[in-house]
């Protein structure tokens, strides 16, 4: 592809050598003549002017004085991951049921869609069009797949679970376990039976050994576009709004409500109940508490979470308090002294 051609397809302008041919993409730092890299920080500026990469993908203020080969965007690292993709497309199976693939009677397999090596699908369940399920994947009855998704190997879909349009579930995934209810009755725990449901929306992505269990009665949402990073479960009848994004090793108790581009880090704890307004951001390790609110777009780490700048302000008057005993040290002797004068 040439730089012309890219930058067409990508909707953006471009300056320098046009005809060059790229055939491939690279990090700043070993890109060659043949390929193409992007800058999206200042950082990245600065080192683009050792970068032998032939095209760059650029803010669209870069300073182009050394007259490189550019493609000014918007959003540089979107227009690179586009780019990624272009030259290296997920590979798609070929159409049609392995052999040794169990389908249940009644089991709806859209046009071009695939169920690869020893997949089951069970009773009643509908698999849309062009969507890929991969080797040992267990589907439950009466679960709907939507269009264009992919299932990566050993995925498990437990019974009446509904998965929307461009789904990627990668290895290990487990939708619509039961979830962790028991009651204390005298002096033994009883099962409260988990009756409800999990709905998964479109363009959603979660990661390796994820969880996301069903309601006990009720859903288990997961809202269009949310991306939950590998090792993160998700407990009964909680409600994960729209283009949520959650890092790894982060839990959710039940009953929890994320909303709209909320951004979790790795490893948070969440209570039950606990609600995370809209764009709020949680730092990495912190926990909330039962039934806690974390307002819109505040940003909190520690546990319990707190406001951030709160946190930083702990964290510089520790920093103070070596230099404080020592002065409060000096206070001391010279009262002692003073003390010790009117004597």
């Amino acid at each position: 592809m040439r730089v012309r051609e890219l930058a067409e397809w990508l909707g953006c302008t471009f300056e320098g050598d046009g005809e060059r041919e790229l055939a491939g993409v690279a990090p700043l730092e070993l890109a060659g003549a043949g390929q193409v890299t992007f800058v999206g920080s200042r950082k990245a500026g600065v080192q683009s002017a050792q970068s032998a990469a032939g095209c760059l993908l650029v803010p669209l203020d870069f300073d182009n004085s050394a007259n490189r080969t550019v493609i000014r965007a918007q959003d540089p690292r979107g227009a690179f991951a586009r780019t990624v993709s272009h030259f290296h497309p997920a590979p798609r199976p070929e159409p049609g049921v392995h052999p040794t693939a169990v389908l249940a009677p009644g089991v709806e397999l859209g046009a071009d869609a695939a169920a690869g090596p020893y997949v089951v699908i069970g009773e009643g369940s509908r698999i849309g069009a062009r969507s890929s399920i991969g080797p040992g994947c267990s589907i439950g009855r009466r679960v709907n797949i939507g269009l264009d998704c992919v299932l990566h190997a050993n995925v498990v879909i437990y019974d009446d679970i509904d998965i929307g349009d461009r789904v990627i579930l990668h290895a290990g995934c487990v939708i619509g376990a039961d979830g962790f209810g028991f009651v204390l009755t005298g002096d033994r725990y009883e099962k409260f039976p988990q009756v409800g449901r999990v709905t998964v929306g479109n363009d959603v992505e979660i990661g390796a050994n994820s969880t996301i269990d069903r309601a006990a009665l009720g859903v288990t949402w997961i809202g269009d576009g949310v991306k939950l990073d590998n090792m993160v479960h998700v407990g009964h009848n909680c409600r994960i709004g729209n283009h949520v994004v959650v890092a790894a090793q982060t839990g959710f108790s039940g009953g929890v409500v994320v909303e709209d581009y909320a951004v979790i880090g790795g490893q948070v704890g969440i209570g039950d109940k606990a609600r995370i307004e809209s764009r709020a951001v949680l730092g990495s390790g912190c926990g909330v508490l039962t039934s806690k609110i974390i307002r819109g777009g505040e940003v909190v780490w520690g546990t319990p979470a707190r406001p951030l700048r709160e946190i930083l302000e702990q964290l510089a008057n520790l920093a103070r308090l070596p230099q404080m005993r020592k002065e409060i040290a000096e206070i001391k002797a010279q009262l002692a002294r003073l003390t010790g004068e009117k004597r």
